[in-house]
């Protein structure tokens, strides 16, 4: 990082962002290019989990290259000619989550976190037809640019 007085190692710090964040972007390997998608999310355990539809482009990266970073933001405001923010850029490994189990757990962490009126439990269709993708994080950064 080449602004180390901005650089936050504090795993608190990123946990905290992570959590407070309402958007995470995520870049998936395509082999030419990335593609980078946002994403509600939630951060659940050592994992931040999306969900999407069980099928689709982004699935498709992950089964060739599981490999993705991430990012998210918060606390975004300008001030003068300086933009401040607390951020957390990160890699991780993406799996489709199979257990429904830890499915329907992290669909009501997710529900919880965006106050939406989702109703438990799941018509099984509907659990079907929900995709969740589980990035095992495995390295992040933090970085916060304070006012003076």
């Amino acid at each position: 990082m080449r602004r180390k007085d901005r650089e936050i190692t504090d795993q608190s710090f990123m946990r905290e962002v992570l959590q407070e964040a309402d958007v995470v972007s995520v870049a998936f390997n395509t082999g030419e290019f990335p593609y980078v998608l946002p994403f509600n999310f939630v951060l659940y355990g050592d994992s931040i989990f999306i969900h999407c539809a069980a099928e689709g482009r982004k699935l498709d990266l992950i089964g060739r290259d599981p490999k993705v970073a991430f990012c998210a933001a918060v606390d975004i405001r300008v001030e003068n000619t300086t933009t401040r923010y607390s951020s957390v850029c990160g890699t991780g490994i993406a799996t489709l989550v199979e257990d429904d189990t830890l499915k329907v757990e992290t669909l009501k962490a997710l529900a919880a976190k965006y106050k939406a009126p989702c109703v438990f439990p799941l018509p099984e269709r509907t659990l079907a037809a929900t995709g969740v993708v589980r990035v095992r994080i495995e390295s992040m950064s933090g970085k916060r640019s304070r006012s003076t």
